[in-house]
């Protein structure tokens, strides 16, 4: 009969050979097999730079979502995903200037870095003279952020006309704070009593231990080409929780953004005229543009809750004196044309189609200007 001592020395050595087995596993996933046979994402690093949170200056890499997206980036000096490596702040007699701002939308790593909408807009006014376009933005940023980015990165480039692309995310996220990797280095509003009351500056971004585990290879190949989160897991055991009626309409909970429509409204019209002024302050032109409710096109619906936020949008443009371009009609006009739809299946942002459809759209508002 084997001895107590002998079978816990047997334990132990099991013990000790499943974990050192694990860990030559893992180091293998994590040196080759999701580095070189099933490369995850590459995913640029952050910085925080003038107040700003933007990325970490040259980088590149392919942004990958499962096998549908394999888009190369590239990172400028000033943080910025740009084909332009730099964005000099002198300016060049007969060359136009336009900023664009926003959030992941304008930032476009879903597509090849030189494919976004701005690339759109600047072959089609190439024609008519030289043109920069200088790209402003980063995943996750809502309006509120974009009053930062123009005053402290914009105004210095003194670029002749910005345009800031708003999506529906922008509204509360402005107001709320909402849990992400950097959302407190984001400028909110605080308001009360159904106005605007300060902004709360940001906070400095700085990155920790978690930072450096997002950035393995294993969580890039996880996290961020197939997408697999926590809440992901819990949503397909359970089902997805939902708080109130009304449900998810341009990827936003709308029915939990417009119960705080007075807050929404006081947001909007509060940002909307900083822009007007940050504008005018260089005497630059501004446009606002808006994404549509692509999933009501496609369903052939007129009564989306989303849409509620580009008439308040629409709205808030046209009490500042600032131009307004709402998208949801050109993209419902080439929809009835074409049928082909403007986003990935792995991914809600704008596709290729949809960028081209966008800029011209953009190209032609800023003609009337």
């Amino acid at each position: 009969m084997e001895k107590p001592r002998s079978r816990l020395r047997n334990g132990l050595i099991n013990l000790g050979v499943s974990l050192a087995s694990l860990l030559v596993f893992l180091a293998f996933c994590e040196l080759v097999l999701f580095r070189y046979v099933l490369p995850g994402s590459d995913v640029p690093h952050n910085d925080f730079v003038n107040e700003v949170v933007r990325y970490a200056p040259n980088q590149s890499g392919v942004w990958r979502v499962r096998d549908e997206i394999a888009a190369p980036f590239s990172i400028n000096v000033k943080g910025w995903n740009s084909p332009l490596q730099d964005y000099p702040r002198e300016r060049v007699a007969g060359r136009r200037r336009i900023a664009f701002v926003g959030d992941s939308f304008v930032e476009a790593l879903q597509v090849p870095v030189s494919r976004s909408f701005v690339e759109t807009v600047q072959a089609g006014l190439s024609g008519s003279g030289p043109v920069e376009t200088y790209r402003f933005a980063i995943a996750g940023a809502p309006f509120s952020q974009y009053l930062q980015m123009i005053e402290r990165e914009v105004l210095a480039t003194r670029p002749d006309q910005i345009v800031v692309l708003f999506v529906h995310n922008d509204f509360d996220e402005s107001f709320v704070f909402r849990p992400g990797r950097y959302t407190s280095s984001f400028l909110k509003l605080k308001i009360e009593d159904g106005k605007v009351t300060s902004e709360i500056p940001p906070q400095p971004w700085r990155p920790g231990a978690v930072e450096w585990l997002r950035q393995s290879a294993t969580a890039r190949y996880f996290l961020y080409r197939w997408q697999v989160r926590p809440q992901a897991l819990v949503d397909a055991i359970f089902g997805p929780a939902r708080a109130q009626e009304g449900g998810y309409a341009a990827n936003v909970d709308i029915a939990s953004v417009l119960a705080r429509e007075a807050d929404v409204r006081a947001a909007t019209d509060y940002v909307v005229k900083r822009l007007a002024e940050q504008a005018r302050s260089i005497g630059a032109k501004l446009l606002i543009a808006m994404d549509g409710d692509r999933g009501a096109i496609y369903a052939g619906r007129q009564d989306s809750l989303a849409l509620k936020l580009n008439r308040i949008a629409a709205e808030a443009a046209q009490r500042a004196g600032v131009s307004f371009l709402d998208l949801q009609p050109v993209f419902a006009a080439d929809w009835a044309q074409n049928h082909q739809r403007f986003e990935f299946a792995a991914d809600a942002h704008w596709n290729e189609r949809a960028h081209a459809i966008a800029g011209a759209a953009i190209l032609a508002a800023l003609a009337k200007q």
